[in-house]
């Protein structure tokens, strides 16, 4: 049995028309808003929400982005477009898409924090854009609405809207991916946008993308129960498949050839099996069962509350409707087969959930809905508006007013900006030097890509040609340089540049002189 009319082709993330939810007493006006001002308020609070971070104070030397900002710092200056390394010289750990997503960004705007964080930025207004139309051609509008607000205003993904790192533009694969499987199962047409999609993910963040995008056909198994005469996912897969093969495998293939084991290492055994596995992390698959769960009701609240009470609902009470319910069970097992997977992995981080979230906006969106229709549009329009109205509130305070030991990185990062600003008005040609555990930020900053350099590399380099050398580091060189070190290599140490000036023990960035003993006594006579 089917709810589709034979013949009718599906339009994207949409419902047959004769069982679509009500969009309002018209049929187009739900809490007497229009499409157009939906689309209007999910990118205006986008803005609002982008500008409330990009103008707190830098946070790129945390959340791990400074090896994000070292590939385009790589591949923007020194002209490495198949395969980038940070600034501490290490292969990249996942597949370029994210630092090719920026490129044209920081050809227009140069290499700054704004160029960099712009994909995330329209990574998340195109996913609260495509949660919108789902939710509103199959739940309704109201639902459609209020689940890509659920989207922008939840903690996690508020954080990712300005961050330098690849999981928004990942989500966004993974749920087109999805909807895009879901609109194959029901027409039986459509599976090269699935593929297209999951490749797209697969570029991004590797092949757990296509996993997370097909989990959702286990529905399939859940809905056979109740009805045995559904025709299971069918279609053509060839041509996406292709498609598929090309962008995963197309990259992987001729940067293995070029990098050779070294990116295989990296990206297959570190990241790959290492993350899952635990092998490389000192712990092992399943140690921490709930976690994923716990991180996915504490950093998305309060609308997790929504979608853990409509996730209950699913299972005790399913709607009637067919094309509703198959679309809820779809969603649900699209977060179950998600958390199943994180929860059995060795790696725990809540970032990692932001590929569930989309499904569990749009099942929290329902649950507001109906909400909505019981306490009534008025009353519910003045409690959401204040919740939001709050929750945007704590996240300017969150990012505009620090403390503990965020309050001290931005102020390291503060630090380092200063730095490299009165290190290039101190005529010190900042092409010379040679780094040392400086953070990456000077070096966006100075317009330079340095990796780091061993010490023990440093001083052989003395030796060997008798060259001195400008050494930039973070630290008191007495630490980085132990005395015996300096001895053997027979080195004459010559403090140039510190900053904060005259703070030497304090000093966040040092630069000093190093000439070979022999050198120095020629100049001294």
């Amino acid at each position: 049995m089917t709810d589709r009319i034979p013949g009718q082709r599906a339009a994207p993330f949409s419902s047959p028309a004769h069982t679509r939810p009500a969009e309002g007493p018209k049929g187009s006006l739900e809490w007497g808003l229009p499409v157009p001002v939906w689309w209007a308020l999910i990118v205006g609070l986008c803005v609002l929400l982008f500008l409330i971070r990009i103008t707190g104070p830098s946070d790129l030397e945390g959340y791990a982005q400074h090896r994000n900002v070292g590939y385009v710092m790589d591949l923007m200056w020194q002209g490495n477009w198949l395969v980038q390394h940070d600034i501490q010289g290490r292969i990249l750990s996942k597949p370029p898409l994210h630092t090719w997503t920026i490129a044209p960004f920081a050809m227009v705007l140069g290499v700054d924090r704004l160029a960099l964080t712009l994909p995330s930025f329209f990574a998340v207004l195109a996913l609260a854009l495509v949660v919108f139309e789902a939710g509103r051609r199959r739940f309704g509008l109201l639902a459609g609405g209020l689940a890509a607000l659920a989207v922008v205003l939840a903690p996690t993904m508020s954080k990712h809207i300005a961050l330098v790192r690849s999981d928004p533009i990942f989500t966004l694969a993974v749920t087109v991916a999805a909807l895009a499987a879901f609109r194959a199962w029901e027409s039986g047409r459509g599976w090269t946008l699935f593929w297209v999609a999951s490749g797209v993910a697969t570029l991004t963040k590797g092949p757990l993308g296509l996993i997370l995008a097909a989990g959702g056909l286990l529905a399939w198994f859940w809905e056979r129960r109740s009805d045995p005469a559904l025709s299971r996912p069918r279609g053509r897969h060839g041509p996406g498949l292709v498609w598929f093969l090309v962008l995963s495998l197309g990259w992987f293939l001729i940067a293995w050839m070029r990098n050779g084991h070294d990116l295989i290492d990296k990206i297959i055994f570190d990241e790959l099996l290492g993350q899952a596995t635990g092998a490389r992390k000192d712990s092992v698959p399943g140690e921490n069962l709930p976690k994923p769960t716990l991180f996915l009701l504490l950093r998305f609240l309060p609308f997790s509350l929504f979608f853990f009470y409509a996730a209950w609902r699913v299972f005790k009470s399913p709607v009637a409707d067919l094309a509703e319910r198959r679309f809820e069970r779809f969603l649900l097992c699209w977060v179950l087969t998600g958390l199943v997977i994180f929860s059995l992995a060795a790696h725990h981080r809540a970032d990692l959930l932001l590929p569930l979230w989309p499904a569990c906006a749009l099942l929290a969106g329902r649950e507001l809905a109906r909400l909505a229709q019981r306490v009534g549009m008025r009353r519910f329009g003045i409690g959401f508006a204040s919740v939001c109205t709050l929750m945007l509130l704590s996240l300017f305070l969150n990012y505009h007013s620090a403390w503990g030991k965020r309050a001290e990185r931005e102020e390291y990062a503060e630090q380092v900006r200063a730095a490299a600003q009165a290190l290039l008005a101190s005529g010190i040609d900042a092409g010379e030097l040679v780094h040392v555990g400086t953070p990456v930020t000077l070096q966006m900053y100075l317009g330079t890509y340095r990796p780091w350099v061993e010490p023990e590399v440093v001083l052989a380099q003395l030796r060997d040609d008798g060259e001195p050398r400008l050494l930039a580091t973070d630290r008191d060189l007495a630490l980085s340089f132990p005395d015996a070190l300096l001895e053997n290599a027979e080195v004459v140490v010559q403090p140039v540049f510190e900053w904060p000036s005259g703070e030497r023990e304090s000093a966040v960035i040092h630069v000093y002189r190093l000439v070979p003993q022999a050198l120095a006594a020629g100049i001294g006579r």
